[in-house]
This record gives C-alpha cells, structure tokens and sequence, in this order.
C-alpha cells in the first residue's frame, strides 16, 4: 500500500530540528521518549487525538478498550489509535517507551470508524520494534535527541503508521484522503500555522480561493468530513498536546488554539474529549 506523507515539520521532543516532505497525508512526531510507570499509570481513560506507540521493556501494563484487552508484552511494539476510548492498567513497576503522533489530515470521524482497536506492530527481534527499542534506550538515556536521533525518530514513525494501516487492511483505505487536490493540502497546512487566529469556515474559503459551498466539497470529498468541523478537531489537538506538553495555564492554551474564551474553550473540549482540559491533563500525566 503507497502512504503518502504531508507537508509539515515534525519537532521530535516538540521542539528542536524539524524536517518536511510533501504529498496528501501529513504526520508530526509530537514525542519520543521513555520513562517509568506504575499503578499510577492504570484506571485512567487515555483517549486523545493523537496515535500512541509504546514498546515496554518489562511485563505487566495492558490497554483495555470495547474490543477487549491488549495486554504490553515486553518488547513488542503496540499503536493506539487516535480517538479509540481506552484505559491502562499496570502492575508493578515497567519500563515504558512510547512516541506520540499527529495525524491532521485524518479527522476523527474517520478514525473512529476504522480503528476499533489496539494493535500490535511487532515482536521482539523484528526490525520495527528492535528500532524502537533501540532508539528509546538512547533517548531514555541522554538529555535530548541528535541530529541523527531525530531523522530515525522520523523514519520509525513513519513505519509505525504504515504498519498500522497495512494490519488494518480495507479499512484504512478510508482514512486516506484521495491525492491530487493541491488547493485542499495548502489549506490544510495553512491552517495549522495559524491556530491561534481567530478562523472561521469563510477564512478558510479565503485562503484556499474559493467558495465556501467549494471548500465544503472539497472537505468532504477529500477528509469525509466538514471545514467547521475539522478545524475545531485541529484547535483541540493542538490544545491537547500543549495540556500534556506544558505547564500554561488554561487561559493561556485556549487563547494559543484560537479561543479567546477560556469558558467556551472549556466547553468545546469537554464536548469532544468527554471531559474539562483541567482534568484530561491530570489524567494524562
């Protein structure tokens, strides 16, 4: 299956060194990194707009989700999707490598529908998970990634969500958005730089030098979903990550997404994460 990849830069750690490709489907590498977990780590409800892949040097953590249990075997490689409700649960003490990323391009209708599930990617000694595992070591071990720590941090993400799509099958082929509508990439791109404007559907059209009944089109044959929609999933990804990343303040976070009210911000999360951005922080952390 042929992946088309995005025009955006992928800050591993969320900041440093960036790199960019071009095509349909764009991806950012939000994290890579490892730590320690415990019981802490279980009975949270982990759903977040963004894809998880973890790796966990020793037994004992499993995600549980509708479709049933995945229990984190040491050294496989497992991806969460976006969006899927889920829960951890841990026993002792586990040594856990996890990378988080963002997928724009896929809004969450579509990921809902097509990922019901945890998936496993690899096992031990195949070379996705001994990637993994290798490069989380290093990074577990050191006060921040190389120039060539970065560039792997990239190349494994990508294989990681081609892995995923090709475990799914038929299925993914509906996340893909169809290639060859320029105008819908640059608008899409465009708006993830500029977030913290006050956008509206109208703007958009603007940007992308049509109508709003064609941008419309172009949205739904293109992502399956509407503008309005998407940009308010992209305002609040952008919100999730800065909640999970950061320490700002809420009022400070929803001015950064574009919400010049803390309370309508407020609102607006809870309606699409289940829960206030106050407690999904707690929960992610």
């Amino acid at each position: 299956m042929a992946i088309p990849l995005g025009d955006v830069a992928f800050p591993l750690y969320g900041g440093g060194s960036t790199a960019a490709v071009t095509d349909q489907l764009r991806l950012r590498l939000l994290h890579f990194g490892g730590t320690t977990i415990d019981e802490r780590w279980g009975g949270h409800d982990f759903t977040a707009p963004h894809w998880r892949v973890y790796l966990n040097l020793d037994a004992g953590a499993a995600g549980c989700c509708a479709a049933g249990d995945a229990l984190f075997l040491a050294g496989h490689l497992y991806v969460i999707p976006a969006w899927l409700p889920w829960s951890g649960r841990c026993r002792g003490r586990v040594r856990h490598i996890n990378g988080l990323l963002d997928l724009p391009s896929l809004p969450r209708d579509r990921v809902a529908r097509a990922c019901t599930r945890i998936l496993r990617l690899a096992g031990p000694g195949q070379p996705l998970a001994e990637g993994w595992l290798a490069l989380g070591v290093a990074l577990m071990a050191a006060d921040g990634p190389s120039a060539i720590q970065t560039a792997r941090g990239y190349a494994l993400a990508y294989e990681a969500v081609a892995a995923a799509f090709v475990q799914l099958g038929r299925a993914a082929d509906a996340l893909l958005a169809p290639p060859g509508d320029q105008r819908l990439a640059d608008v899409l791109a465009w708006t993830e730089r500029h977030l913290a404007q006050p956008l509206s559907v109208a703007s958009l059209a603007h940007t992308a030098g049509c109508s709003q009944a064609e941008l419309a089109r172009r949205f739904q044959a293109g992502l399956g979903t509407a503008p309005g929609r998407w940009l308010r999933e992209r305002r609040l990804a952008k919100a999730a990550d800065l909640l999970r990343s950061t320490t700002r303040d809420l009022e400070d976070i929803a001015c950064a997404c574009g919400y010049r009210e803390r309370s309508r911000f407020s609102k607006a999360f809870a309606a699409l994460m289940g829960c206030g951005p106050a407690t999904w922080r707690r929960r992610q952390g």
